[in-house]
């Protein structure tokens, strides 16, 4: 993935199936990744944050 800039925090959302659902209702799983600071060179790095929601 490229990424403009030097965010401290990406967050990437991913639609989600719902069984059952009525039409027009839909969820997406939020996941939550933080720039690891220890990088201070071209290509940066970022983990997931798991303590996000």
């Amino acid at each position: 993935m490229k990424v403009s800039g030097r965010p401290r925090v990406i967050q990437v959302t991913y639609p989600c199936r719902i069984e059952g659902a009525p039409p027009g209702v839909r969820a997406d799983g939020v996941h939550v990744y933080r720039r690891d600071y220890g990088v201070t060179d071209e290509p940066l790095r970022y983990g997931f944050d798991i303590a996000s929601p």
